[in-house]
């Protein structure tokens, strides 16, 4: 009886059909490994970002550009900057390449619903909005700074909406 409820056990396991799991990834702007109190920082306190990295995944051997269009062109494709056509944060030159892949686009190929809140700073139209790039989702601003804090311009998915 053993046997066979050990076998039923392996058979059930092996033929469920695997749940995908839930991948967020947070990229915040200009912040350094050492700005977090994970990290050994005595003078900042993170605990929330902290809790994550502790209970999920932390990444400690990478390589970022110093200013924001690089940095998110290297993560959302995985390659350095200039090979995905960013040179700049204006002007054209934060503009990823079309034939880019990214990551949205990777996960759309496997079946999962993307999303891109926050600062994208890779395009503002389309065909480099975040819609166009891999990202059925979008809420947030594609510029690279705010001209108005208390009331900055947010858009959904390519419509301006308040803040």
């Amino acid at each position: 009886v053993k046997c066979v409820t050990s076998f039923l056990s392996l058979f059930i396991c092996l033929f469920a059909q695997a749940k995908q799991p839930n991948i967020v990834v947070i990229l915040t702007d200009d912040q350094g490994w050492g700005d977090l109190s994970l990290s050994g920082n005595k003078n900042l306190s993170t605990p929330n970002i902290d809790s994550l990295a502790r209970d999920g995944a932390s990444f400690d051997r990478f390589y970022v550009c110093p200013v924001c269009s690089p940095t998110r062109a290297e993560f959302l494709t995985g390659r350095y900057h200039v090979r995905g056509g960013v040179y700049s944060t204006s002007a054209g030159g934060e503009r990823l390449n079309l034939d880019e892949q990214t990551i949205g686009d990777t996960f759309k190929a496997a079946d999962y619903a993307t999303g891109a809140f926050g600062k994208w700073h890779n395009g503002m139209q389309y065909p480099y909005h975040p819609n166009g790039r891999g990202f059925d989702e979008f809420y947030g601003f594609c510029s690279g700074h705010w001209g108005d804090y208390f009331s900055p311009p947010l858009e959904h998915n390519g419509r301006i909406v308040r803040g």
